[in-house]
């Protein structure tokens, strides 16, 4: 019977360690993975000169600001007030490949993961904002 306590004492301090250590582990990766907003909203946003072809593409897509969230679920986009969803739901194959290649310039200095806000301007240029 005292064996059986020993056994079970022993069993629950084990659970609870490991779960202090998952705690404390994911805690620690939380806080390496995130950067402040206020340094986000503090980087200059990067700027690109598109093509007459990408830019008319864009212009015809959306007027409006365009979301961008490039992660391990791959690229997504989102359109107006259309919820988040990947480029290939795109049937406007010249304006997914306007993205691509605004994506292609960001990844570089962005990361491989990242959202950004991309608004088009009126000279063929677009700028990026970095939201995460």
């Amino acid at each position: 019977m005292m064996a059986l306590a020993v056994v079970l004492l022993a069993t629950i301090a084990l659970i609870v360690l490991v779960s202090v250590l998952y705690w404390y582990a994911t805690r620690v990766k939380r806080r390496l993975e995130s950067s402040s907003p206020a340094a986000l909203a503090a980087q200059t946003p990067l700027n690109f000169k598109l093509s007459e072809v990408s830019t008319a593409s864009l212009a015809h897509l959306s007027q409006e600001p365009i979301l961008i969230r490039q992660g391990q679920d791959g690229l997504r986009v989102q359109l107006d007030n259309r919820p988040l969803v990947p480029i290939s739901f795109l049937t406007d194959l010249a304006a997914a490949a306007a993205l691509r290649e605004i994506v292609a310039g960001t990844s570089r200095s962005y990361g491989a993961r990242w959202t950004a806000l991309v608004i088009p301007s009126g000279d063929g240029s677009v700028s990026v904002q970095r939201l995460a």
